[in-house]
């Protein structure tokens, strides 16, 4: 946890810390500026931060496929973040990852699900597959806003049928969720690594009972 903290705090205090190597980079990374400071995911305390001048040029179709991008790691890191949480809790799936093979549904926690051995390729093999179906079922089109990926006949809400004002908001809380998520996550990763596997649950627990 406290490895998380460090590299929340680290990330902010260096958006102040870049300066543009030559006056023309420098130019260009105005006019990206000037192209990208309405877009969702621009937001205090960082504004448009872009530390490494991706979208340096200005080309949107380019923006567009790393925010896509982005929005994709960030639900992901949301729903590895939960599954952390939840099973250092305790919680765990019922039943077998295959019939009579003995190893339990529910994958360890956190970097354990690596390196314990626990999980069988079986259990590998099905999240593959379904990250795959997903990729083929909801791909991300150029018509559609970055991270959108609903069918047109689904029945979720969607961004489209908001007011502006109420879809910017939506999109600013996923992005922002995405990234504090991919940085708690990264924090529990090293964490772990550095106390043998420990979920971040474990360790609070036992700062807080000493």
């Amino acid at each position: 946890m406290k490895t998380a903290a460090l590299l929340t705090v680290s990330s902010l205090m260096g958006a102040s810390a870049f300066v543009a190597p030559a006056p023309k980079f420098s130019r260009t990374r105005g006019v990206a500026r000037m192209s990208f400071e309405g877009e969702a995911g621009v937001t205090a305390p960082l504004g448009y931060w872009d530390p490494l001048g991706f979208s340096a040029d200005g080309d949107v179709e380019k923006f567009n496929r790393y925010r896509a991008i982005e929005i994709k790691h960030g639900r992901v890191a949301m729903l590895a973040m939960l599954h952390t949480l939840v099973t250092g809790l305790g919680v765990k799936l019922p039943g077998l990852v295959a019939a009579g093979d003995g190893i339990p549904a529910s994958m360890p926690a956190g970097i354990n699900a690596i390196t314990s051995g626990a999980w069988a390729a079986q259990g590998w093999a099905q999240v593959l597959l379904f990250c795959s179906a997903l990729e083929v079922l909801a791909p991300q089109k150029e018509d559609k806003i970055p991270g959108d990926v609903q069918p047109d006949t689904s029945a979720f809400a969607k961004l489209e049928d908001k007011t502006e004002e109420e879809a910017l908001a939506y999109q600013n809380k996923e992005i922002n969720n995405g990234r504090l998520a991919m940085v708690a996550w990264t924090g529990a990763t090293v964490g772990a690594l550095l106390t043998n596997g420990e979920d971040p649950i474990t360790t609070l627990l036992a700062k807080l009972g000493n």
